[in-house]
């Protein structure tokens, strides 16, 4: 029982916030002069619970860069009980150009994954010009993945793309293309309609965005994460919940700066 309870978390909290806070891909453009989605120095946190109970936190930063580059990173670390259930330290780290519309170009992108005592490092570097994403990792031969169009991104990037793209239509659904871990993996993006959450940090007007996922590298368990987003410019990621067979893991954000001069935090649940 405790077995199956432990190969269940693995894959629904290790796996599933740096792949519902950061799993999605779309060319973002700009509304006037205020870019839709993040800027350069925004910082999200958030609390995680899984079946009630305090299981981690998780950040989001996108840091400043040169002009015309992006930087951004994530990360997620369980605590408390959960920890000493099966302890979770990931980071992940992007690196890309912008276009001269406001669109994303990943270069680099690298997962540092710690899951109790074992680390991994596993790193994708983009070349452009032949459409080829070059995937390693320490202990496995390199590999080439094909079919890397620029509309491919890597899951980081490709987030962040997505919260910045004009199309979110309540009733629409997306078909991304992005690296997955050996291959380009296709993703459904369903948008639904706008509505009021309430949060620890107060009500937001936020619409779902929800992620239909299966047959990945990431995520080895059929099922949907929603990530409702804020209905302004800055389409902050306010709550995210994952429906796998353990429904209730979510996480909610309780402190930001968007970068654009607003702060807001509230104590951390302990």
């Amino acid at each position: 029982m405790i077995g199956s309870i432990h190969k269940r978390f693995r894959f629904c909290f290790g796996c599933w916030l740096l792949g519902g806070l950061v799993w999605m891909g779309a060319l973002p453009v700009w509304a006037g002069v205020q870019p839709l989605g993040a800027v350069a120095g925004e910082r999200l946190r958030y609390n995680i619970h899984w079946m009630g109970v305090p299981a981690g936190f998780a950040y989001m930063e996108m840091r400043p860069a040169k002009k015309g580059e992006y930087t951004f990173e994530a990360g997620v670390e369980s605590i408390g009980m959960v920890k000493l259930l099966y302890s979770v330290k990931d980071r992940l780290h992007a690196e890309g150009g912008m276009t001269s519309s406001g669109g994303m170009v990943a270069r680099y992108y690298a997962k540092h994954q710690q899951r109790g005592a074992q680390k991994r490092l596993i790193e994708y570097r983009f070349d452009r010009e032949w459409g080829e994403a070059f995937r390693t990792q320490e202990g496995e031969e390199p590999i080439t993945i094909g079919g890397v169009t620029p509309t491919v991104h890597d899951m980081l990037t490709g987030f962040h793309a997505l919260r910045g793209c004009a199309g979110l239509v309540a009733g629409k659904s997306l078909y991304i293309p992005m690296v997955d871990g050996k291959k380009v993996y296709q993703v459904e993006a369903s948008v639904g309609q706008p509505d009021r959450l309430n949060t620890p940090l107060g009500w937001f007007d936020v619409f779902p965005l929800t992620i239909m996922v299966g047959n990945s590298d990431l995520f080895r368990l059929q099922g949907s994460i929603v990530v409702w987003l804020t209905g302004d410019a800055r389409r902050l990621p306010v709550k995210v919940e994952s429906r796998f067979e353990l429904k209730s893991v979510s996480a909610d954000l309780i402190a930001y700066d968007d970068g654009r001069g607003e702060q807001r935090e509230v104590k951390e649940t302990k």
